[in-house]
């Protein structure tokens, strides 16, 4: 007993040890304020890859990962057909940051491990 008890709290902190928290930051400047929005990347419980996605007011994050790999996008609205599309890893602490930048917004995506 003890040792199923003992491989089960192994198998449970393996997978916390892959658990990623990724989160999408909008910034919009309107000449009088910078408008602030961030969240939390969704999982979309994909089988065979992990893929966080979020949308905040035509901002676009998304973030696939395998092992420490990462196809991360950031993109605006609302045709979504100008922003980033960067491959990267995670650094030796686990980070990854990727930015967007125009003249009035701009777009933030961190993930750790």
């Amino acid at each position: 007993m003890k040792k199923l008890t003992l491989s089960l709290c192994i198998a449970l902190m393996s997978l916390s040890a892959y658990s990623v928290e990724c989160t999408g930051e909008r910034r919009e400047n309107n000449g009088r304020e910078v408008e602030v929005i961030k969240k939390s990347l969704i999982d979309q419980n994909y089988p065979t890859v992990t893929k966080l996605e979020l949308d905040i007011k035509d901002a676009y994050f998304s973030a696939q990962i395998d092992g420490d790999d990462v196809l991360a996008i950031t993109s605006l609205g609302p045709d979504y057909t100008t922003g980033n599309l960067s491959k990267g890893s995670f650094d030796s602490r686990g980070y990854l940051k990727l930015s967007y930048v125009t003249a009035t917004k701009t777009l933030i995506l961190e993930c750790n491990k």
